[in-house]
């Protein structure tokens, strides 16, 4: 009942982009998922310095202290409104019969779940992202909300869906992106794809899954690598973007060229399948699509890029705490 009741005034209270006395005496703190067992982190300062920003750019206000708990059964999950769990951070999602009640119980009283990393493409390796694939939730995130809610599934999110605009609206500028005035911006051609395919819109693959008619959990690619900052106030880690591109002679010599991995099958969201060509680790080399193109996979990198890569990420980040504030 606390957490019903936290969630009750701060959506009563919350405004975007007025000032309010009450949300400054207090703040919200978010509780992250660490194993004990768990002595590799990935991406340690992410989660700190996304609550920062929000701090510094809504009237909202974040303990930058994550809470840690090694187990859902510890008490303290139920006074706080958020659960974030970076999946690629956890040696495992088993969790007992205790912490699977434990979890359906703070979902059922109002708490908002946050899976990072808790849905991948097939055809990718473990440590490659992609934004346009057809994503499914991991198998180890399905065999657990199997157990918690098995009358439910996952759905994805619609790119209309208030999620994407809670706070902000459409991708970065490359005005506001604070570079110095000497450095390149972001190269058109990539910049269209990135409207266009990448992340039209401003969206991203989402799962979600409703309970009570609320939608209480979320499932992301990893996100939390482009929240990060050093103490400079500097981007960590530099980020490359994976896009399309076509050429003359594409459709006649790719039908020919050799790889060393499989081809995957992928589903769009227009119901059609691209075939996806990739080399050995699973990395995708190039995609023939059902209007009979052919398409390579360029990657670009670059301090333009990783800032623009940030600001989208971080952006995106921010829209969904705010999200599970308000809804």
């Amino acid at each position: 009942m606390k957490l019903i009741l936290f969630l009750t005034l701060f959506s009563n209270f919350f405004v975007l982009g007025q000032d309010n006395d009450l949300l400054k005496e207090g703040s919200v703190r978010v509780v992250q998922l660490i194993r004990q067992e768990n002595s590799t982190r990935r991406y340690p300062d992410a989660l700190p310095s996304l609550l920062k920003m929000l701090n510094e750019q809504s009237t909202a206000r974040f303990d930058i202290d994550p809470l840690f708990i090694d187990n859902l059964t510890d008490e303290r999950l139920l006074e706080n409104p958020i659960l974030y769990v970076n999946c690629d951070e956890q040696p495992n999602l088993e969790f007992s019969l205790e912490e699977r009640d434990a979890l359906r119980r703070y979902l059922e009283l109002g708490g908002f779940l946050y899976l990072d990393a808790g849905i991948k493409a097939s055809f990718l390796g473990s440590d490659l992202g992609h934004s346009y694939a057809a994503w499914e939730e991991r198998p180890e995130v399905r065999e657990l909300f199997s157990q918690v809610f098995p009358e439910k599934t996952f759905i994805p999110l619609p790119r209309d869906h208030d999620l994407f605009r809670t706070f902000f609206r459409g991708l970065p500028k490359n005005e506001d992106l604070k570079i110095q005035e000497n450095q390149k911006r972001l190269p058109e051609t990539v910049l269209t794809f990135v409207e266009r395919e990448k992340w039209p819109q401003a969206t991203y693959s989402f799962v979600g899954m409703k309970v009570k008619g609320r939608l209480a959990c979320v499932a992301s690619p990893i996100c939390a690598m482009g929240w990060g900052r050093d103490e400079f106030g500097a981007w960590i880690p530099p980020i490359s973007f994976r896009i399309r591109e076509s050429a003359d002679d594409f459709d006649e010599n790719l039908k020919l060229a050799s790889f060393s991995g499989g081809t995957y099958e992928v589903t769009r969201e227009d119901g059609l399948k691209d075939i996806i060509y990739s080399e050995s680790g699973q990395r995708p080399l190039w995609v023939q699509e059902p209007n009979g193109n052919w398409r390579i996979f360029k990657y670009y990198s670059g301090e333009e890029i990783s800032n623009y890569a940030h600001a989208f990420y971080s952006r995106l980040g921010m829209n969904v705490f705010l999200y599970a504030l308000l809804n």
